[in-house]
């Protein structure tokens, strides 16, 4: 007996480790004492390794405090359960297992041991994450249908399968002035005018049993309480579950309707009148042969009755409608039955407009037809209502294709974002220029896409435009698919729900490379014609400049020679000879002076912002200048302020403006006479502004040149090419400063300068 209890034992084993799962069984306090071959391949360890406590670190470490909890609560109900963990693989991945446990139990009910098995769930938890994914897209994909859906100029709906609406859209709720919860299920009945509301509901009852689709007309109560007229249209669709659902839209058409209505109104008017006094009315015998036309018919078409008479009277239809009002006419003498027919008859001013025909016979006892009498009744005001209707329904299919289409080829990187400013759609454009997939750019994603230097700038944007709650653009670059940076200009726009409230930011990426490179080029042409300007002003200069230059040069040889002298020993005088050298130096350095101010002014550097004393930078200047003042016999005066006025600039670019303004004062004194020619320099400081003026005492300035000095290539000088003062504008304008120009007193010119005091922020001064 006990061979066969140990062979029976052994084929338990063999079929246990054929088990597809892992199986285990485990002692009462909670630790494997068995397990079968799957689970020990699986995790890629020995029975003597996760026996006793070791089973724990086959379990994801986040699923170890479960597993316990679920131990726990089987020994303390005695009752198995299912548990979803991760186990460690034999190569380290991790798989989602389903876990189910039940606990084997003696006679008196006590937990002697608990068995287990394992299924591999990993695929379907793929499948559950995958869904959620789907269901979040089609969360995002159903917000933005439903946002084109409430702006549609329309009442959007939805019904189940038996009548009840599960759908409206804002433009149901904004007139009915209530809440949608009030206008669901059958709700919107209580909004249908009473004297419609049964026969809608009777017809729409009997049609979603019977029909795919309906069209009704009646009346809906707004929320000043005032009905309406609307179009209702709707059609039935089912799903793939056979599931049948009605979706419909009620077009406003009030204005139609009204005009139907008095057109009615009208014809019942112009019934009773031709009961009583002449109307467009005829009369024909039996076979349709015309026998009377009054008056008012006949002044309309402007024909005598005898061109018409008999069946003369298709003359005065239009040639597209004769064949298909004679086969109506003809058919109502066959049949003797009266039928109502439209057709365009032409006024005596060739006009055609439309009318409709309408007939009934005179009958004997017999009920032979005697006579036929008739009315023509003018429609053409309902026929243009007809189509208009149909224009404006034409153009609403044609708008919202336009909107579809505008949505997907709007010319710029379209995207937008949550009222926080994080990223919830990129345009399938701006997807493909930055390469990266929707996910990828969610949420704050889309700064990895900025360039470094500008991540800062953008962030402080979003923030800025966001607390501000207004629109706003800034200037950055995007990295495109192949890594290269280009500068595009982005524009964001606050979308409002109906209480104020920002619930959406809208913007666009518009590209501005060619433009910021159009701008670089006409920089760099700039500092070049500044630097032309420059050199040409030191070419007219030179002789005054060697002269300054020559100056100091003479006075060094001089006091050369004086230094020989007091170092022969015959005369020697060390102290002499000392001073001697010390005047060589100083003025050494006094020609140096003057070559670098020159070099300075004539070299072509980048722009380099710094403190500076404008008084330093002036007299500088004017060290240059001193032999042409004498020249040209000028008298300079300087009336600096009490205090250094110290500004913020590139030194070169505005000594070119002060050189530039002297230089046009001392030739606009060039035909003074000696004595006046006065040149005065004046510097002052407001709170906020340093300014420096030139004033002179030439001819003064052409009172109808004034508003074009300063324009490119406008001079009053024969020999200028207008650039001077031009260039002098831009330099002061890129220093956020003015410059301006006026007349002396009593005779002359003042050209002006006011530029930013050092340590302020202020823009350009009035």
């Amino acid at each position: 007996m006990g061979d066969t209890f140990a062979e029976g034992e052994g084929r338990l084993d063999l079929t246990i480790d054929a088990i597809p799962a892992l199986a285990w069984s485990m002692t009462p306090d909670g630790l494997l004492e068995f397990c079968n071959q799957p689970m020990l391949e699986f995790v890629g360890k020995t029975v003597e390794e996760i026996t006793g406590p070791g089973f724990r670190s086959i379990f994801h470490p986040d699923d170890v405090p479960g597993v316990l909890a679920a131990w726990r609560e089987i020994a303390g109900t005695r009752r198995g359960r299912e548990i979803d963990v991760r186990i460690r693989r034999a190569d380290g991945a991790y798989r989602w297992f389903m876990l189910r446990q039940d606990p084997l139990l003696d006679p008196h009910g006590t937990v002697v041991k608990c068995h287990g098995v394992g299924s591999d769930i990993e695929l379907r938890k793929r499948a559950e994450r995958a869904l959620k994914e789907a269901e979040a897209a089609s969360r995002a994909s159903a917000q933005k249908l439903n946002l084109i859906i409430n702006s549609l100029p329309v009442q959007v709906w939805s019904a189940r399968a038996d009548g009840t609406a599960d759908f409206v859209n804002q433009g149901w709720v904004d007139y009915a002035g209530c809440p949608a919860d009030k206008i669901l299920d059958r709700g919107f009945l209580d909004f249908c005018h009473p004297d419609d509301a049964k026969g809608l509901m009777e017809a729409w009852t009997r049609d979603i049993g019977h029909s795919d689709r309906i069209s009704y007309k009646g009346r809906i109560c707004g929320q000043d309480g005032q009905p309406r007229w609307f179009y209702f249209a709707g059609r039935k669709r089912i799903d793939a579950h056979g599931v049948a659902r009605w979706y419909g839209v009620n077009v406003d058409i009030d204005d139609v309707q009204r005009a139907e209505d008095a057109l009615r109104e009208s014809e019942h008017r112009l019934r009773q009148v031709i009961d009583a006094i002449p109307a467009m009315a005829w009369s024909a015998a039996a076979d349709g042969m015309l026998e009377f036309w009054n008056r008012t018919l006949s002044d309309f078409v402007g024909l005598p009755f005898d061109q018409i008479v008999g069946t003369g009277f298709y003359r005065i239809f239009h040639p597209d409608d004769v064949e298909l009002l004679r086969d109506a006419w003809e058919y109502t003498l066959a049949t003797k039955q009266p039928r109502e027919v439209d057709g365009r008859i032409r006024r005596a001013d060739g006009e055609y407009r439309w009318f409709t025909f309408r007939q009934n016979p005179l009958l004997d006892e017999q009920g032979n037809v005697v006579r036929w009498y008739g009315i023509i009744i003018d429609i053409e005001d309902r026929k243009r209502a007809e189509d208009a209707l149909r224009a404006s329904q034409a153009a609403l299919q044609t708008r919202e294709h336009e909107l579809h289409q505008i949505i997907s080829s709007v010319p710029g990187l379209v995207w937008s974002s949550d009222e926080d400013g994080r990223t919830e759609y990129w345009s399938p454009q701006y997807l493909d220029y930055a390469g990266v997939r929707h996910e990828d750019v969610l949420g704050l994603g889309y700064l990895d896409h900025i360039h470094p230097e500008d991540r800062q700038l953008a962030i402080d944007f979003s923030a800025a435009t966001v607390t501000s709650r207004r629109a706003g653009e800034i200037e950055i670059r995007l990295c495109r698919a192949d890594g290269q940076f280009r500068w595009f200009l982005i524009r964001a726009s606050p979308f409002y729900d109906d209480a104020g409230n920002i619930t959406r930011w809208f913007g666009v990426n518009i590209d501005i490379e060619e433009r910021k490179r159009a701008e670089e080029d006409l920089r760099q042409s700039r500092c070049d014609l500044e630097h032309v300007s420059r050199l040409t002003t030191m070419g007219e200069l030179a002789v005054s400049i060697a002269h300054e230059v020559n100056q100091p040069l003479m006075a060094i040889v001089t006091n050369a020679s004086t230094c020989l002298r007091w170092l022969d020993p015959a005369q020697q005088d060390l102290a002499l000879a000392r001073e001697a050298v010390g005047r060589i130096v100083r003025d050494g350095h006094r020609a140096g002076d003057i070559v670098a101010s020159v070099r300075a002014l004539a070299q072509k550097s980048p722009l380099k912002m710094r403190r500076m004393v404008l008084e330093t930078a002036i007299r500088e200047v004017l060290g240059l200048l001193r032999a042409e003042f004498q020249h040209r016999g000028i008298v300079l005066v300087t009336e600096f302020a009490p205090a250094p006025t110290e500004v913020i600039g590139d030194g070169t670019q505005l000594q070119q403006v002060i050189l530039n303004l002297i230089m046009n004062s001392v030739e606009a004194m060039s035909g003074a006479d000696s004595p006046l020619r006065r040149l005065t320099i004046r510097t002052l400081a407001s709170e906020d502004f340093a300014q420096f003026s030139v004033l002179d005492t030439g001819g003064g300035l052409n009172p109808d040149n004034v508003d074009r000095l300063f324009e490119a290539f406008f001079t009053t000088k024969p020999e200028g090419i207008g650039m001077g003062l031009s260039i002098c504008r831009s330099i002061v304008e890129a220093h956020r400063g003015r410059i301006w120009a006026s007349d002396n007193t009593p005779t002359g010119s003042v050209f002006s300068v006011a530029l930013p005091l050092a340590g302020t922020t202020n823009a350009r001064p009035d």
